[in-house]
């Protein structure tokens, strides 16, 4: 009786630890390399941000290289400031998929809104639709563009 109440208290004491550990464990944070318009770099770690998608290289729409633009809107919103992931436990070609900020606003958010990225229901519960539909509606970046039928490379956003 005395050993499996030593186990009991044990089991115990580990649970109460373990989600504080495992949400340190879960946020990333530091200034962040723009690898492309959905890939950041953060202390060697590459983070995919969860929700949205953007052209992938070498994506044309006319003249005008849409990846490109993709990674320069959202370099414009990091610069040099701190950004913040939150790993959802979840990988994609081996790099961690966050939920990542940047100034208290959401990278998804300014990418899509801009209309350089679109929303990805399967994978952000339409969290960035209306982004998406608003810069459709003001045709900003790409929705303002003459695009091949291809620029999403056959990727299904349903």
């Amino acid at each position: 009786m005395h050993r499996n109440s030593f186990y009991i208290a044990a089991l115990a004491l580990v649970a109460c630890q373990a989600p504080t550990s495992i949400a340190q464990q879960a946020k990333i944070e530091g200034v962040a390399s723009v690898v492309d318009g959905d890939t950041i770099e953060i202390h060697g770690k590459r983070i995919r941000p969860q929700g949205y998608d953007t052209p992938e290289r070498n994506k044309m729409c006319g003249s005008v290289n849409v990846y490109q633009e993709a990674s320069l809107a959202l370099a414009d919103l990091i610069g040099r400031r701190t950004v913040t992931c939150v790993d959802t436990g979840e990988r994609n070609n081996g790099r961690i998929i966050g939920v990542c900020s940047v100034g208290g606003v959401d990278l998804g958010d300014h990418v899509v809104s801009q209309g350089w990225g679109r929303d990805w229901p399967r994978f952000s519960n339409r969290k960035y639709a209306d982004e998406e539909a608003a810069a459709r509606e003001a045709k900003r970046g790409l929705w303002g563009m003459s695009c091949p039928a291809d620029l999403w490379s056959g990727r299904d956003y349903d």
